[in-house]
């Protein structure tokens, strides 16, 4: 057997080995997938993060499912309950005037 004989054969068999080697790697490698959640609270909308009401600072809150505003009280940095302010009425925004 001559050495480039030899060399091929080396050569060949590495070759096939890493294509085994890639061929067989997610059954060594687990395949990490991420799993995207919507949010709990994805309907809620901050219309202002600095709002009076009554004297009291506070969050001013939309719920876009149904249009009523909230508020919640800051106080000593921390929030109260929210309280229910008024209901906008979106199903006027489609009608002509």
């Amino acid at each position: 057997m001559t050495k480039n004989d030899c060399t091929l054969r080396l050569l060949l068999l590495l070759i096939a080995l890493f294509l085994g080697v890639k061929t067989f790697q997610p059954d060594w490698i687990p395949i990490q997938t991420a799993h995207a959640q919507t949010a709990q609270f994805d309907h809620i909308t901050v219309v202002s993060a600095l709002f009076l009401h009554q004297g009291q600072q506070g969050l001013l809150l939309l719920d876009k499912r149904n249009g009523n505003v909230w508020f919640m009280p800051r106080k000593d940095g921390s929030y109260d309950d929210p309280q229910f302010l008024f209901r906008v009425a979106f199903e006027k925004l489609d009608r002509q005037p």
